[in-house]
């Protein structure tokens, strides 16, 4: 009996004490306009994503410019020297600007990623598909994340 209650007590204890905390991630600006260069079918998802993503509440309103660049590149080839993997970059650069204030900034993201070209060229079309639309969500996350700190530091 005193087994489980010591066991107990050190499980819980080690539980409760861990360090965790949840990162507040308070969107704390409302998008007005967002003007895109570059990529167009990139451009529209990020643009969807960025404006689902605005508190049409909060009284900081902004102004996004994006430029977005997409390079695919080979990453690898086999001894008979076919194309085994590709990388490809999504790269973007972002300017915004308050409107209240009048402040602007500018900063850039990039995301990259692999894939393997299958037997089927269609495999190979989705498998690049289903890449650049993981790599467009992280890059939507990781615009958000640096949009919000830039903001706050103004």
């Amino acid at each position: 009996m005193r087994y489980k209650f010591f066991g107990f007590t050190v499980y819980l204890f080690l539980l409760t004490n861990c360090g965790f905390s949840v990162v507040n991630n308070n969107i704390n600006y409302n998008i007005a306009e967002i003007n895109t260069i570059g990529d167009k079918k990139i451009n529209f998802i990020l643009k969807n994503k960025l404006f689902l993503n605005s508190n049409k509440e909060k009284e900081k309103i902004i102004n996004l410019n994006l430029n977005t660049s997409k390079t695919k590149t080979i990453k690898e080839k086999n001894i008979s020297n076919q194309i085994t993997k590709y990388q490809i970059s999504i790269n973007t650069d972002i300017e915004f600007l308050v409107l209240n204030s009048s402040n602007s900034n500018k900063f850039n993201v990039t995301k990259n990623g692999s894939y393997e070209v299958a037997t089927r060229h269609s495999e190979t079309l989705n498998n690049e598909k289903k890449l650049i639309k993981l790599l467009i969500n992280d890059l939507s996350e990781e615009i958000l994340e640096k949009l919000s700190a830039k903001i706050d530091e103004l």
